[in-house]
């Protein structure tokens, strides 16, 4: 049986300097058919449109957001999960006063940051979830 402590495994920072992110499992640890992510963010934070070669499926666990994808934006809070197609643009900012907890599940275990989208150019290079 693999079982992954997400304790255990690497923090990437938000470009405000706080911890945002884990992924927690993936090949590396062992999975051969998914990614999942686990993200954390302050009040206020922002997570730029970006895209996926794959589905991500986000899911809130705590707190409260307003999520964009596409060009629709829509206010979420936890139970609450977030179909995004892939190369679809789609980021997030924590709209609620505590700490924005989500998960998110990808159908590759090898999943990397998205591809940040440029709203001018509809290019970019590589962010966040």
């Amino acid at each position: 049986m693999l079982v992954v402590n997400h304790r255990d495994r690497p923090v990437i920072l938000s470009a405000s300097g706080h911890p945002s992110l884990s992924m927690v499992v993936n090949r590396e640890v062992g999975a051969r058919s998914m990614s999942v992510w686990t993200t954390f963010h302050q009040p206020g934070e922002v997570v730029p449109l970006h895209t996926h070669e794959y589905e991500e499926i986000i899911t809130v666990i705590a707190g409260e957001a307003i999520v964009t994808v596409a060009s629709e934006s829509t206010p979420v809070h936890a139970d609450m999960s977030i179909v995004i197609p892939p190369h679809t643009p789609h980021g997030y900012k924590n709209s609620g006063d505590g700490i924005l907890r989500m998960i998110a599940s990808f159908p590759d275990p090898d999943a990397i940051l998205g591809k940040r989208v440029d709203p001018s150019s509809q290019g970019g290079e590589s962010t966040r979830p």
